[in-house]
Protein backbone atom coordinates (compact mmCIF):
# COMPACT_ATOMS: atom_id res chain seq x y z
CA UNK A 1 0.00 0.00 0.00
CA UNK A 2 1.79 3.31 -1.11
CA UNK A 3 0.73 5.98 0.86
CA UNK A 4 1.57 9.19 -1.37
CA UNK A 5 -0.67 7.39 -3.96
CA UNK A 6 -3.42 6.70 -1.58
CA UNK A 7 -3.70 10.49 -1.21
CA UNK A 8 -4.69 11.35 -4.05
CA UNK A 9 -6.12 7.86 -5.18
CA UNK A 10 -7.87 5.06 -3.95
CA UNK A 11 -8.67 1.94 -5.34
CA UNK A 12 -11.58 0.85 -7.03
CA UNK A 13 -11.48 -2.81 -7.59
CA UNK A 14 -12.13 -4.14 -4.60
CA UNK A 15 -13.02 -8.38 -4.05
CA UNK A 16 -15.68 -10.34 -2.39
CA UNK A 17 -15.45 -12.66 -0.20
CA UNK A 18 -18.03 -16.07 0.00
CA UNK A 19 -17.13 -19.05 2.30
CA UNK A 20 -19.96 -21.68 2.76
CA UNK A 21 -21.62 -22.26 6.38
CA UNK A 22 -25.06 -24.27 6.28
CA UNK A 23 -27.55 -23.89 8.78
CA UNK A 24 -30.49 -26.42 9.54
CA UNK A 25 -32.19 -25.69 6.75
CA UNK A 26 -29.29 -25.94 4.31
CA UNK A 27 -28.33 -22.34 4.65
CA UNK A 28 -27.15 -20.57 7.61
CA UNK A 29 -29.67 -19.03 9.28
CA UNK A 30 -29.54 -15.50 10.92
CA UNK A 31 -30.83 -12.81 13.58
CA UNK A 32 -29.59 -9.04 13.89
CA UNK A 33 -30.32 -7.33 16.86
CA UNK A 34 -29.90 -3.16 17.39
CA UNK A 35 -29.29 -1.26 20.39
CA UNK A 36 -29.47 2.22 19.32
CA UNK A 37 -29.13 5.10 21.48
CA UNK A 38 -30.18 8.77 20.36
CA UNK A 39 -31.36 7.92 16.53
CA UNK A 40 -34.61 10.18 15.58
CA UNK A 41 -37.54 7.96 15.10
CA UNK A 42 -39.04 6.98 12.73
CA UNK A 43 -36.17 5.30 11.63
CA UNK A 44 -35.24 1.95 9.57
CA UNK A 45 -32.15 0.15 8.97
CA UNK A 46 -31.66 -2.07 5.45
CA UNK A 47 -29.36 -4.80 4.40
CA UNK A 48 -28.85 -6.41 0.94
CA UNK A 49 -27.24 -10.01 0.82
CA UNK A 50 -26.81 -13.06 -1.50
CA UNK A 51 -29.61 -15.68 -1.20
CA UNK A 52 -30.67 -17.17 -4.60
CA UNK A 53 -29.87 -13.39 -6.05
CA UNK A 54 -29.53 -10.65 -4.33
CA UNK A 55 -31.96 -9.64 -1.93
CA UNK A 56 -33.18 -7.09 0.15
CA UNK A 57 -34.67 -6.82 3.53
CA UNK A 58 -35.60 -4.06 6.16
CA UNK A 59 -36.45 -2.95 9.71
CA UNK A 60 -38.50 -0.37 12.20
CA UNK A 61 -36.14 0.98 15.05
CA UNK A 62 -39.00 0.94 17.98
CA UNK A 63 -38.33 2.10 20.62
CA UNK A 64 -33.97 2.52 19.82
CA UNK A 65 -33.79 -1.40 19.11
CA UNK A 66 -34.51 -3.57 15.78
CA UNK A 67 -34.19 -7.01 14.99
CA UNK A 68 -33.70 -8.52 11.71
CA UNK A 69 -33.77 -12.66 10.70
CA UNK A 70 -33.07 -14.43 7.78
CA UNK A 71 -31.28 -16.91 6.34
CA UNK A 72 -28.80 -16.73 3.36
CA UNK A 73 -26.96 -19.11 0.90
CA UNK A 74 -23.60 -18.73 2.07
CA UNK A 75 -21.61 -16.80 4.66
CA UNK A 76 -20.95 -13.21 3.68
CA UNK A 77 -19.48 -9.93 4.07
CA UNK A 78 -22.19 -6.94 3.76
CA UNK A 79 -23.33 -3.64 4.85
CA UNK A 80 -26.35 -2.71 7.21
CA UNK A 81 -27.74 1.02 6.34
CA UNK A 82 -29.77 3.24 8.41
CA UNK A 83 -31.66 6.44 7.63
CA UNK A 84 -33.53 8.18 10.69
CA UNK A 85 -36.26 10.76 10.93
CA UNK A 86 -38.27 9.29 8.44
CA UNK A 87 -35.87 10.12 5.60
CA UNK A 88 -36.82 7.77 2.71
CA UNK A 89 -34.25 5.09 1.64
CA UNK A 90 -33.82 6.54 -1.51
CA UNK A 91 -32.54 9.65 -0.81
CA UNK A 92 -29.46 10.52 -2.47
CA UNK A 93 -27.96 11.53 0.72
CA UNK A 94 -25.62 9.04 1.90
CA UNK A 95 -26.96 6.81 4.54
CA UNK A 96 -25.05 5.81 7.65
CA UNK A 97 -23.59 2.35 7.45
CA UNK A 98 -21.87 -0.02 9.20
CA UNK A 99 -19.72 -3.31 8.05
CA UNK A 100 -21.41 -6.66 9.29
CA UNK A 101 -20.68 -10.42 8.50
CA UNK A 102 -23.92 -12.61 8.21
CA UNK A 103 -23.50 -16.04 9.67
CA UNK A 104 -25.19 -19.19 12.15
CA UNK A 105 -26.23 -17.06 15.26
CA UNK A 106 -27.18 -13.33 16.64
CA UNK A 107 -25.35 -10.50 15.74
CA UNK A 108 -24.92 -7.65 18.13
CA UNK A 109 -25.05 -4.32 17.20
CA UNK A 110 -24.70 -1.43 19.46
CA UNK A 111 -24.64 2.13 19.50
CA UNK A 112 -24.78 5.66 21.33
CA UNK A 113 -26.51 6.89 18.05
CA UNK A 114 -25.63 5.99 14.60
CA UNK A 115 -24.33 2.93 12.95
CA UNK A 116 -21.07 4.59 12.39
CA UNK A 117 -20.07 4.72 16.12
CA UNK A 118 -21.45 0.86 16.57
CA UNK A 119 -19.61 -1.91 17.43
CA UNK A 120 -20.67 -5.47 16.40
CA UNK A 121 -19.90 -8.56 18.20
CA UNK A 122 -22.40 -11.61 19.18
CA UNK A 123 -21.17 -14.13 16.40
CA UNK A 124 -17.43 -14.88 16.39
CA UNK A 125 -17.04 -13.19 12.71
CA UNK A 126 -18.24 -9.97 14.08
CA UNK A 127 -16.59 -10.40 17.12
CA UNK A 128 -13.68 -10.37 14.82
CA UNK A 129 -14.79 -7.55 12.80
CA UNK A 130 -14.95 -5.54 15.84
CA UNK A 131 -11.09 -6.25 16.77
CA UNK A 132 -9.75 -5.08 13.46
CA UNK A 133 -12.26 -1.99 14.07
CA UNK A 134 -10.30 -1.57 17.46
CA UNK A 135 -6.93 -2.20 16.05
CA UNK A 136 -7.13 0.53 13.26
CA UNK A 137 -8.77 3.20 15.76
CA UNK A 138 -10.40 6.27 13.64
CA UNK A 139 -6.92 6.05 11.35
CA UNK A 140 -9.54 5.94 8.62
CA UNK A 141 -11.30 9.14 9.82
CA UNK A 142 -8.33 11.03 10.49
CA UNK A 143 -6.92 10.66 6.86
CA UNK A 144 -10.25 11.16 5.38
CA UNK A 145 -9.76 14.77 7.18
CA UNK A 146 -6.37 14.80 5.61
CA UNK A 147 -7.39 14.40 1.71
CA UNK A 148 -10.21 16.84 2.72
CA UNK A 149 -7.94 19.44 3.67
CA UNK A 150 -5.38 18.55 0.48
CA UNK A 151 -8.15 19.25 -2.10
CA UNK A 152 -8.48 22.17 -0.72
CA UNK A 153 -5.02 23.55 0.37
CA UNK A 154 -3.13 25.66 -2.13
CA UNK A 155 -0.33 26.05 -0.43
CA UNK A 156 2.78 23.95 -1.36
CA UNK A 157 4.23 23.80 2.03
CA UNK A 158 1.09 23.19 4.07
CA UNK A 159 -0.06 20.47 1.23
CA UNK A 160 3.68 18.62 1.50
CA UNK A 161 3.11 19.07 5.36
CA UNK A 162 -0.44 16.90 5.11
CA UNK A 163 1.35 14.70 2.53
CA UNK A 164 3.71 13.91 5.60
CA UNK A 165 0.66 13.44 7.88
CA UNK A 166 -0.58 11.32 5.73
CA UNK A 167 2.53 8.90 5.64
CA UNK A 168 2.36 8.77 9.43
CA UNK A 169 -0.62 7.71 9.86
CA UNK A 170 -0.76 5.10 6.95
CA UNK A 171 2.15 3.60 8.51
CA UNK A 172 0.78 3.12 11.77
CA UNK A 173 -2.74 2.10 9.65
CA UNK A 174 -0.77 -0.69 7.64
CA UNK A 175 0.84 -1.27 11.29
CA UNK A 176 -2.35 -2.24 12.95
CA UNK A 177 -3.91 -4.25 9.87
CA UNK A 178 -1.12 -6.29 9.83
CA UNK A 179 -0.82 -7.05 13.45
CA UNK A 180 -4.81 -7.46 13.17
CA UNK A 181 -4.36 -10.48 10.49
CA UNK A 182 -1.43 -12.00 12.06
CA UNK A 183 -3.06 -12.04 15.55
CA UNK A 184 -6.46 -14.24 13.83
CA UNK A 185 -4.73 -15.97 11.59
CA UNK A 186 -8.08 -18.58 11.30
CA UNK A 187 -10.67 -15.61 10.47
CA UNK A 188 -11.92 -14.54 7.50
CA UNK A 189 -12.26 -11.26 8.31
CA UNK A 190 -8.54 -11.29 8.66
CA UNK A 191 -8.54 -13.01 4.87
CA UNK A 192 -10.96 -10.13 4.18
CA UNK A 193 -8.31 -7.44 5.54
CA UNK A 194 -5.32 -8.51 3.83
CA UNK A 195 -7.24 -8.81 0.12
CA UNK A 196 -8.32 -5.45 0.33
CA UNK A 197 -5.53 -3.66 2.06
CA UNK A 198 -2.34 -5.27 1.31
CA UNK A 199 -2.01 -5.17 -2.88
CA UNK A 200 0.79 -7.91 -3.88
CA UNK A 201 1.47 -5.48 -6.55
CA UNK A 202 2.70 -2.72 -3.82
CA UNK A 203 5.16 -4.81 -1.87
CA UNK A 204 4.21 -8.65 -2.96
CA UNK A 205 7.02 -9.89 0.06
CA UNK A 206 4.58 -7.94 2.67
CA UNK A 207 1.59 -9.81 0.81
CA UNK A 208 3.61 -12.85 0.93
CA UNK A 209 4.43 -13.04 4.74
CA UNK A 210 1.02 -12.22 5.82
CA UNK A 211 -0.68 -14.28 3.62
CA UNK A 212 1.92 -17.20 4.83
CA UNK A 213 0.85 -16.13 8.14
CA UNK A 214 -2.93 -17.24 7.94
CA UNK A 215 -4.39 -21.27 8.65
CA UNK A 216 -4.46 -23.26 5.93
CA UNK A 217 -8.12 -23.41 5.64
CA UNK A 218 -8.56 -20.10 5.11
CA UNK A 219 -5.62 -19.52 2.89
CA UNK A 220 -7.63 -22.51 0.61
CA UNK A 221 -11.03 -20.28 0.98
CA UNK A 222 -12.12 -18.46 -2.13
CA UNK A 223 -10.74 -14.98 -1.15
CA UNK A 224 -7.77 -16.96 0.15
CA UNK A 225 -6.68 -18.69 -3.34
CA UNK A 226 -7.60 -15.67 -5.61
CA UNK A 227 -5.31 -13.97 -2.89
CA UNK A 228 -2.62 -16.20 -3.68
CA UNK A 229 -3.05 -16.25 -7.44
CA UNK A 230 -2.61 -12.64 -7.47
CA UNK A 231 0.79 -13.22 -5.45
CA UNK A 232 2.05 -15.47 -8.24
CA UNK A 233 0.85 -13.11 -10.93
CA UNK A 234 2.77 -10.45 -9.41
CA UNK A 235 6.47 -12.66 -9.81
CA UNK A 236 5.08 -13.52 -13.18
CA UNK A 237 4.98 -10.20 -13.87
CA UNK A 238 7.42 -8.88 -12.28
CA UNK A 239 10.15 -6.06 -13.39
CA UNK A 240 12.59 -7.54 -15.74
CA UNK A 241 10.14 -10.29 -17.44
CA UNK A 242 8.14 -10.41 -20.58
CA UNK A 243 4.64 -9.41 -20.52
CA UNK A 244 2.68 -11.75 -21.67
CA UNK A 245 1.10 -10.82 -25.42
CA UNK A 246 -2.76 -10.92 -26.04
CA UNK A 247 -5.13 -10.40 -28.62
CA UNK A 248 -8.57 -8.05 -28.01
CA UNK A 249 -10.50 -5.32 -30.14
CA UNK A 250 -10.20 -1.78 -30.31
CA UNK A 251 -13.00 1.09 -30.59
CA UNK A 252 -13.57 -0.15 -34.56
CA UNK A 253 -13.69 -3.57 -33.77
CA UNK A 254 -9.85 -4.44 -34.84
CA UNK A 255 -8.02 -7.24 -33.14
CA UNK A 256 -4.62 -5.99 -31.77
CA UNK A 257 -1.83 -8.00 -30.17
CA UNK A 258 0.23 -6.69 -27.80
CA UNK A 259 3.09 -7.91 -29.78
CA UNK A 260 2.13 -5.17 -32.61
CA UNK A 261 3.52 -2.62 -30.22
CA UNK A 262 6.88 -4.21 -30.22
CA UNK A 263 10.12 -1.93 -30.66
CA UNK A 264 7.99 0.93 -28.34
CA UNK A 265 7.61 1.59 -25.06
CA UNK A 266 4.50 1.27 -24.36
CA UNK A 267 2.22 1.77 -21.18
CA UNK A 268 -0.51 -0.73 -20.59
CA UNK A 269 -3.04 0.83 -18.71
CA UNK A 270 -5.86 -1.27 -17.09
CA UNK A 271 -8.89 1.37 -16.16
CA UNK A 272 -12.79 1.79 -16.45
CA UNK A 273 -14.75 4.56 -16.71
CA UNK A 274 -16.53 4.25 -13.60
CA UNK A 275 -13.18 4.70 -11.66
CA UNK A 276 -12.74 7.64 -10.20
CA UNK A 277 -9.26 7.08 -9.99
CA UNK A 278 -8.88 6.40 -13.28
CA UNK A 279 -10.32 9.54 -14.62
CA UNK A 280 -8.19 11.51 -12.42
CA UNK A 281 -5.24 10.07 -13.86
CA UNK A 282 -6.35 11.15 -17.64
CA UNK A 283 -4.20 14.68 -17.68
CA UNK A 284 -1.05 13.07 -16.54
CA UNK A 285 -1.27 10.55 -19.25
CA UNK A 286 -1.83 13.19 -22.23
CA UNK A 287 0.90 15.11 -20.94
CA UNK A 288 3.51 12.13 -21.06
CA UNK A 289 1.53 11.07 -25.00
CA UNK A 290 1.99 14.79 -26.17
CA UNK A 291 5.49 14.91 -24.89
CA UNK A 292 6.59 11.71 -25.89
CA UNK A 293 4.72 10.12 -28.90
CA UNK A 294 6.97 10.91 -31.38
CA UNK A 295 9.71 8.94 -29.24
CA UNK A 296 8.45 5.38 -29.67
CA UNK A 297 6.03 5.58 -26.85
CA UNK A 298 3.03 4.21 -27.14
CA UNK A 299 -0.28 3.97 -24.44
CA UNK A 300 -2.62 1.22 -24.73
CA UNK A 301 -5.52 1.94 -22.38
CA UNK A 302 -7.47 -1.22 -21.64
CA UNK A 303 -10.95 -1.18 -20.07
CA UNK A 304 -12.86 -3.66 -18.28
CA UNK A 305 -15.80 -1.63 -18.57
CA UNK A 306 -18.91 -4.35 -18.87
CA UNK A 307 -20.75 -1.72 -21.25
CA UNK A 308 -19.00 -0.45 -24.79
CA UNK A 309 -21.43 2.70 -24.75
CA UNK A 310 -19.45 3.66 -21.38
CA UNK A 311 -16.56 2.69 -22.28
CA UNK A 312 -16.79 4.95 -25.73
CA UNK A 313 -18.24 7.90 -23.58
CA UNK A 314 -15.23 8.10 -20.92
CA UNK A 315 -12.63 7.58 -24.19
CA UNK A 316 -14.14 10.32 -25.87
CA UNK A 317 -14.78 12.89 -22.44
CA UNK A 318 -11.03 12.16 -21.56
CA UNK A 319 -9.87 12.46 -24.82
CA UNK A 320 -7.84 8.89 -25.13
CA UNK A 321 -6.17 9.50 -28.84
CA UNK A 322 -3.96 6.43 -28.48
CA UNK A 323 -4.78 2.68 -28.36
CA UNK A 324 -7.67 1.76 -26.67
CA UNK A 325 -8.80 -2.09 -26.32
CA UNK A 326 -11.74 -3.50 -24.03
CA UNK A 327 -11.49 -6.02 -21.92
CA UNK A 328 -14.66 -8.11 -20.80
CA UNK A 329 -14.24 -9.23 -17.21
CA UNK A 330 -16.41 -11.80 -17.43
CA UNK A 331 -14.90 -13.82 -19.80
CA UNK A 332 -13.26 -16.47 -18.17
CA UNK A 333 -9.82 -16.07 -19.85
CA UNK A 334 -9.79 -12.10 -19.90
CA UNK A 335 -6.58 -9.95 -20.28
CA UNK A 336 -7.16 -8.33 -16.93
CA UNK A 337 -7.11 -12.00 -15.13
CA UNK A 338 -3.92 -13.04 -17.19
CA UNK A 339 -2.35 -9.54 -15.98
CA UNK A 340 -3.68 -10.56 -12.51
CA UNK A 341 -5.47 -7.28 -12.27
CA UNK A 342 -7.09 -6.64 -8.66
CA UNK A 343 -7.33 -3.00 -8.37
CA UNK A 344 -8.11 -0.10 -10.81
CA UNK A 345 -5.95 1.49 -12.03
CA UNK A 346 -3.05 -0.28 -12.59
CA UNK A 347 -0.26 0.06 -15.29
CA UNK A 348 2.97 -1.72 -16.59
CA UNK A 349 5.72 -0.04 -18.75
CA UNK A 350 7.26 -1.92 -21.15
CA UNK A 351 10.42 -1.61 -23.25
CA UNK A 352 10.82 -1.83 -26.67
CA UNK A 353 11.21 -5.89 -25.67
CA UNK A 354 7.87 -6.43 -24.17
CA UNK A 355 9.58 -6.57 -20.77
CA UNK A 356 8.03 -5.31 -17.83
CA UNK A 357 10.70 -1.95 -16.82
CA UNK A 358 8.47 -0.76 -14.23
CA UNK A 359 4.48 -0.32 -12.62
CA UNK A 360 1.99 1.63 -11.26
CA UNK A 361 3.44 4.61 -12.52
CA UNK A 362 1.04 7.62 -10.82
CA UNK A 363 1.22 11.19 -11.27
CA UNK A 364 4.21 12.75 -12.63
CA UNK A 365 6.27 9.50 -11.80
CA UNK A 366 5.45 8.31 -15.49
CA UNK A 367 6.71 11.60 -17.22
CA UNK A 368 9.76 11.53 -15.18
CA UNK A 369 10.55 7.44 -15.72
CA UNK A 370 10.30 8.47 -19.54
CA UNK A 371 12.42 11.33 -19.69
CA UNK A 372 15.17 9.53 -18.02
CA UNK A 373 14.41 6.95 -20.79
CA UNK A 374 13.73 9.09 -23.89
CA UNK A 375 15.62 11.91 -23.39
Amino acid sequence: MKSSKLLLAAACLCGGMAHAQQGKSGKLEFTIKGQLGNVAEPAKVFIIYRNNGMRGDSAEVKNHQFTLSGTAELQQKTTLYLRQGGEPSYSRRPMDQLTIYLENGTIEVTSPDSLQHAKVGGSQLNIDQQDYLNSIGNLKELQAEIIAKYKTETDSVKREELIGDYKQMDVMLQTGMAGFIQSHPRSLVAMHVLRNNFNPSDNVELASNLYNSLSDDIKNSSSGTLYKESIENVYKLAVGKVAPDFAAKDMLGAEKHLSDFRGKYVLLDFWASWCGPCRKESPNLITSYSKFKHKKFEIISFSVDQSADAWKKAVAEDKYTWTNLKDNAMETESVAKLYGVTALPTNLLLDPAGKIVAMNLRGQELEKQLAQILN
